[in-house]
């Protein structure tokens, strides 16, 4: 859809409403639904152009849009919406702090609406260049030499000094065991969940992504360009970032795992697999508060034999052990 079908003029009466959260979900992506919306914080913020189109970023929880050089994304119906705003916003200004990290940068922010309780915060960023993974065609050596690269980029990401940042303590409350329920992993390992996790031993807490899947790594000309959407980002155990990493984005291929973990300078230790497995328990449970659905093992029952894995430290060695 093109801008030159709108004016940039209206006025908003109200923030969006929704009937139901299936209806939220139908209307995510609906450019017409959402122009007057994103049509005026261009305009607020001076981005309105002639001739320019507006594309849906398909995929994901919030509404986000692209527009010329700039990608706008609005937070709101979600119970979680503004901690998600705040963690992103606070993501981006940490990782400003480090240039040589490839993220999109941060261009401008607000919130449509004075309602303390509905606001409607936005972010405007910077559009990445390229593709995502999904749609880079890449042969087996562009994968390795992306993962590679994601391990050179995650190093200086897990080298920040975090300050404002959501940690794990604040999504206590957690009912890890029923989340993991909600997930592809049968019951028998399901019922070990609490007594594993009591056995994980002390976090190596620092500040993580938290959410590398396949929609938010970015490639151009066999490459890595970027890696996107940082809502999900906090400071907890640096082995949750392979919850997404390597179950989604990897597809569980060790080959890509050990490549990322060359380039990272990972602090091997020999309970890795073990704190992996633990980590994305956790990432399970994180992921259904912030979003509307999430499994984080949505994979692995085209990959393994789950009900003849008997224990979840058996699962660990078989997706995590290198």
């Amino acid at each position: 859809m093109s801008t030159t079908e709108h004016s940039f003029d209206h006025h908003l009466s109200g923030p969006p409403t929704f009937s139901s959260l299936q209806e939220y979900i139908s209307r995510k992506d609906d450019i017409h639904f959402w122009w007057l919306y994103v049509a005026a914080i261009l305009e607020r913020h001076g981005l309105e152009k002639k001739d320019q189109e507006l594309l849906a970023g398909l995929g994901g929880t919030y509404p986000t849009f692209l527009y010329g050089d700039v990608v706008v994304k609005l937070f709101g119906y979600m119970q979680s919406s503004e901690k998600s705003f705040e963690a992103e916003r606070a993501a981006k200004l940490l990782l400003a702090t480090d240039r040589e990290i490839a993220v999109p940068r941060l261009g401008g922010e607000g919130r449509l609406f004075e309602d303390a309780h509905n606001p409607w915060s936005y972010l405007i960023t910077t559009r990445m260049p390229g593709v995502t993974w999904q749609y880079a065609d890449l042969n087996t050596e562009q994968k390795l030499r992306v993962a590679h690269e994601l391990g050179c980029q995650m190093r200086r990401v897990h080298a920040l000094s975090p300050s404002g940042i959501a940690t794990h303590d604040d999504w206590s409350g957690m009912d890890v065991t029923r989340a993991i329920a909600n997930s592809s992993l049968p019951a028998h390992l399901v019922a070990q969940v609490n007594e594993y996790l009591a056995g994980l031993g002390s976090f190596d807490p620092v500040f993580v992504h938290g959410d590398v899947m396949f929609r938010h790594v970015f490639v151009e000309n066999g490459h890595l360009s970027g890696i996107i959407d940082w809502g999900d980002a906090m400071v907890t155990d640096r082995h949750y970032e392979f919850a997404k990493l390597h179950l989604d984005l990897f597809n569980c291929d060790k080959s890509l795992l050990r490549a990322f973990l060359a380039a990272s300078d990972w602090p091997m230790t020999k309970d890795f697999a073990k704190k992996a497995m633990g980590m994305a328990l956790y990432r399970q449970a994180h992921g259904l508060m912030q979003h509307y659905a999430m499994d984080v093992f949505y994979t692995l029952p085209t990959l393994l034999p789950l009900q003849d894995i008997e224990t979840l430290d058996e699962l660990a060695n078989e997706l995590f052990a290198v």
